[in-house]
């Protein structure tokens, strides 16, 4: 085989090894309830060697075929859901950290994080009407409501912050034993 064959075959080996992972990690998460908002965002993280050893592109490949496969395989609708509508954002991130001003990058940030998960429950509420579901949302009211998606928005922001952490680390301790990718 060519060098360019076995570069292409060891691309499409590490990603569908991602998918896979992020698969499992998804399906293990619907048996464990409070796992909804954190299975997600852990899938997420495994996009993040992807997109630095093969680029965005692959990475985005690699986001849509385990969103598509979380949402035929899940059992909770609501985690394959929040990874469709987040779990890209490691992909991203870079983008938003490039912006010179940190207040507008903060804002396009939280925009981002909250337009999301209303935009993700409106969706699921769409699809899926479950009266019980919306019945919580009413009984909750508004300002717990609000409440809810400010502890969401700190939550995401604290997950930003673990990205970089997350990068350094990749970088510094499990690149440079990862041979194989640069042959």
């Amino acid at each position: 085989m060519s060098g360019k064959a076995v570069k292409q075959s060891i691309k499409i080996a590490f990603c569908g090894i991602a998918v896979g992972l992020s698969i499992v990690f998804m399906l293990l998460g619907g048996l464990i309830p409070a796992a909804v908002y954190a299975v997600p965002l852990l899938c997420g993280l495994v996009l993040l060697p992807v997109s630095i050893e093969f680029g965005k592109p692959t990475a985005w490949a690699t986001f849509a075929a385990t969103a598509l496969l979380a949402l035929m395989l899940d059992f909770d609708k609501e985690a394959a859901f929040f990874y469709l509508f987040i779990g890209y954002y490691p992909i991203i991130k870079w983008s938003f950290d490039r912006i010179r001003s940190a207040p507008l990058r903060l804002i396009l940030k939280l925009a981002l994080f909250s337009l999301s998960v209303i935009l993700m429950y409106l969706l699921l509420h769409l699809l899926f009407p479950m009266e019980a579901f919306m019945q919580e949302f009413k009984e909750i009211g508004r300002w717990m409501l609000l409440g809810l998606l400010v502890v969401y928005d700190i939550s995401m922001l604290l997950y930003d912050r673990f990205l970089f952490a997350a990068l350094l680390i990749y970088a510094n301790r499990i690149k440079p034993r990862m041979r194989f990718l640069h042959r």
